[in-house]
């Protein structure tokens, strides 16, 4: 309506109020000298009436105080100067006028705050992805902004149709939402929840929740609010996706362990050796996990990884790491963190980190071109003494040539330098960054 754009703009403005009050009470003035049989206070009430509703409570005022002296004057000059009963008709004419500029204001103040609290719900429905829809007993639809917004419709163009809503729902819920509607028409209880997909006309599936009640004491009349829960769904499906990924995980660790265990057994001579190699296998293995944990279990840099477990020796300053980034699957860096863990231990032990003088160089190239192994990487170990063929391989040993090549889908190889251990080992880079294990 036309008050509703403009009454906004006059009240912004109170100087436009004070305006209309003064043309108003100047237009009773000119009235009054066309027509001087006019009663004296009966053409100042609408003055009052509308300057209040107009220009809101200072205009009314306004307009009160000069209706109430410009009306004196005009009964005085009518009947004479006022006796107790002039008086009195002048007072109650300015209580009147005094209550309606009241009355008047304190539907603008409620009408105010009614605002504010419809502005307020919808931007709370607005922040939950809420939106609201009526439906009327005669079939009459009404859907607010945020509903249009929620299901790619224009306000402009698409009136609310129950039609054209349900070519929208996906095939597969169509008929639920069918059927509950046909129930509603027939005057049963709504189904107070409900969860459906629907394609908007831009292509997007989104997946919506409505809440539906009736309204007490009309029969097939129903309000309803419908959220926008495509977000949770996508949640929902990413850790429905995670908890299998982490079940098949624990059971691959579960295995490494397993092996660890089985394997540090036949190596260890006593229960103390034991405990003090199952302990730093297993410490070895949390600090692949820490990566992991930082990288969302998605990958682990191939440096990081090997400096992350040298360090656990106190010897990073005696290793030279060399090569590009390549960022590891889970499940290849734990088999990483693993060897380099033994190779850290051999060469504190018998290798080069044995000796003042001995260092450690670790190189990894990728090779373009190369569909076969295009991934080296090269342990070699300088400065220290001579290794020693062993005649029982134990489970580090097992870890280089065996578990190693088997879990990346390459091959590896050792080579006992003068200068200490190199290790050599090949695989396809597509496999270390693959995390179907």
């Amino acid at each position: 309506m036309w008050i509703d754009k403009r009454l906004p703009m006059l009240r912004r403005h109170p100087g436009l109020g004070i305006i209309v009050s003064v043309g108003l009470v100047a237009s009773v003035v000119v009235l009054k000298g066309i027509f001087p049989d006019l009663p004296a206070f009966l053409p100042l009430y609408p003055v009052v009436l509308l300057s209040a509703f107009i220009g809101g409570r200072y205009p009314g005022i306004l307009a009160w105080t000069a209706s109430t002296i410009l009306g004196a004057y005009y009964f005085s000059q009518t009947d004479g100067f006022p006796g107790n009963w002039g008086y009195l008709t002048i007072f109650g004419f300015a209580c009147v006028c005094a209550l309606i500029v009241f009355i008047v204001d304190l539907l603008d103040r409620a009408i105010q705050r009614l605002e504010f609290e419809r502005n307020r719900l919808a931007l709370a429905l607005k922040a939950a992805s809420l939106a609201t829809w009526e439906l009327h007993p005669d079939g009459r639809l009404r859907w607010d902004e945020n509903f249009y917004h929620m299901v790619g419709l224009d306000p402009t163009k698409d009136p609310p149709s129950t039609e054209k809503f349900l070519a929208m729902v996906h095939p597969e819920d169509r008929a639920r939402m069918f059927e509950a509607r046909s129930r509603m028409s027939q005057g049963e209880p709504p189904t107070q929840k409900e969860e459906y997909r629907l394609t908007r006309p831009d292509g997007r599936m989104v997946w919506l929740e409505n809440y539906r009640a009736a309204v007490k004491g009309e029969r097939q009349h129903f309000i309803g609010i419908t959220q926008d829960i495509s977000s949770r769904k996508g949640y929902e499906r990413r850790i429905k996706g995670l908890m299998r990924e982490l079940a098949h995980r624990v059971k691959n660790q579960y295995a490494v362990i397993l092996a660890m265990v089985r394997e540090t057994n036949k190596q260890a001579r006593t229960p103390q050796e034991f405990e003090s190699l199952i302990q730093s296998r297993i410490a070895a293995l949390a600090r692949s996990h820490d990566l992991l944990v930082h990288g969302e279990w998605e990958s682990a840099d191939l440096k990081d990884l090997l400096l992350a477990h040298v360090e656990a020796f106190g010897l990073s300053d005696r290793l030279a790491a060399e090569g590009p980034p390549v960022a590891l699957s889970a499940m290849a860096a734990q088999y990483f963190g693993m060897a380099f863990h033994e190779l850290c231990t051999n060469a504190v032990k018998h290798g080069a980190f044995s000796v003042p003088t001995g260092r450690v160089r670790v190189r990894w190239e990728v090779r373009d071109g190369v569909e076969q192994n295009n991934f080296i990487l090269t342990w070699q170990e300088m400065n220290g003494p001579a290794p020693q063929a062993s005649d029982s391989p134990g489970f580090g040993s097992k870890v280089l040539t065996q578990l190693m090549p088997t879990a990346i889908s390459g091959t590896s190889e050792t080579e006992l330098a003068p200068g200490g251990l190199i290790w050599r080992v090949k695989g396809r880079l597509e496999s270390l960054q693959s995390n179907d294990d």
